[in-house]
């Protein structure tokens, strides 16, 4: 691997960190607001389009309806995915427990690595595999006493939200050029649109609008795009691999923020998930998508 290639490399795997890190304050920032479900889609697909579209107006100083007119299928394709994706994995947190959505998350890598293969044919290297299986045995001793006091209407859509995630990651690697920023604009629309009849929009707390706006005009967007530039980066599969990160930090910040002090599997397991994905990632991607 050429230094170039090592500083690529070296970019994807701080982007697809830092993303899944920022993701973290998502279940935060739906338990704060303490809010149904749709209420929290709305106004964060509300949020995130006004304060992306913002951006790019101010960044690129024109109307991004240029760079709508030009995206093409692609761009549309990755902002449903991430609109399903973000709507129903806020709608996974408020109707089962945080644990089973948390075990189902952690199987991202494994539907990033397959849908990569599937329609990619990019082969996954055997280290990257160790990794993943060894993520799921955190998840499972994070999880271990607390699993099971979930909904299947809940648990389904975590899957679906995985589903949704793991292609979104196979459709940006596969179109490098589509514009990050204004494809999570379009899905924060998309989110909007999907929440505007279910949800009670109006008559919140301060401090469920405070969550909202802080989810929805920065820590969302942020992690969002972060997560999206990394498929430029790395392979879908390790991208796919620091979503466990997203478990460690996330009973994190209920400890500090909710006095719930983690238990030891929760200790031990985030031990076992972190060096999984340190070592996953630490050696060179030997990963090669397969001539067409």
């Amino acid at each position: 691997m050429s230094e170039g290639e090592a500083g690529d490399r070296r970019v994807g795997v701080l982007l697809a960190f830092s993303g899944m890190l920022a993701v973290s304050t998502d279940s935060f920032f739906i338990r704060l607001a303490d809010v149904d479900g749709y209420d929290v889609t709305f106004w964060v697909g509300v949020f995130t389009a006004v304060s992306l579209f913002s951006l790019i107006t101010i960044r690129q100083r024109r109307s991004p309806v240029a760079g709508i007119r030009t995206g093409g299928p692609p761009l549309w394709v990755a902002a449903a995915l991430q609109a399903g994706s973000t709507s129903v994995f806020v709608l996974a947190v408020t109707k089962t427990s945080v644990a089973n959505v948390v075990v189902i998350i952690a199987a991202a890598p494994l539907t990033a690595a397959g849908f990569a293969w599937l329609l990619l044919r990019e082969r996954t290297s055997r280290r990257v595999w160790i990794a993943i299986a060894v993520s799921m045995v955190g998840i499972i001793v994070v999880v271990s006493g607390s699993a099971g006091g979930g909904t299947l209407t809940g648990d389904l859509l975590a899957v679906a939200a995985i589903i949704q995630f793991g292609l979104s990651l196979v459709v940006l690697r596969r179109h490098p050029d589509v514009d990050r920023m204004l494809m999570v604009a379009i899905a924060g629309v998309g989110m909007a649109v999907i929440a505007a009849a279910p949800g009670t929009l109006w008559g919140h707390s301060a401090k469920t609008w405070v969550a909202l706006t802080l989810m929805g005009f920065i820590f969302g967007p942020l992690a969002r795009v972060l997560i999206a530039e990394a498929p430029k980066h790395l392979p879908a599969a390790e991208v796919g691999l620091f979503a466990p990160v997203e478990t460690v930090a996330a009973t994190l910040w209920a400890w500090l923020f909710f006095a719930e002090a983690p238990p030891a599997t929760t200790v031990i397991g985030g031990f076992v998930i972190v060096a999984a994905v340190l070592w996953g990632t630490a050696a060179p991607s030997r990963s090669a998508r397969a001539s067409s």
